[in-house]
């Protein structure tokens, strides 16, 4: 008997941007993280559309993600997690209820991945 599949469609975003950092509890063999770095910053965001047709333009999804930040390059003692973190807010603000994944890499090599699930018992602001 066949078997319909359920298909999951999801639109992704990629683009770069230097920034600085620092991690001022870096100890040993690390030690020099503490000190103001920089980076090239890949960013990745995806999140969920409904059809072929996406209601979501990636073209959109891109302009707005990239906008989360105007001060310039500076981070201070932010993470991979915490600029992911902010990335994911901003993108929430404007399209609420998806579940969004965001990838933040320290010159395309190392980074971290957060991915925020709308909870279903939690009411909206729609």
């Amino acid at each position: 008997m066949h078997q319909p599949f359920l298909v999951a469609r999801t639109i992704t975003v990629r683009w770069t941007e230097p920034g600085f950092h620092c991690w001022p509890e870096a100890e040993g063999e690390r030690a020099y993280l503490a000190q103001r770095h920089r980076h090239l910053f890949h960013i990745e965001v995806s999140m969920p559309v409904e059809h072929n047709d996406r209601e979501v333009e990636f073209h959109d999804l891109l302009d707005h993600a990239r906008s989360w930040r105007t001060d310039g390059p500076e981070r201070g003692r932010w993470s991979c997690e915490d600029i992911a973190r902010e990335i994911d807010l901003h993108v929430r603000a404007r399209w609420p209820g998806r579940t969004i994944t965001v990838a933040v890499f320290e010159d395309g090599e190392c980074g971290a991945t957060i991915t925020t699930v709308p909870n279903p018992t939690t009411p909206t602001l729609d």
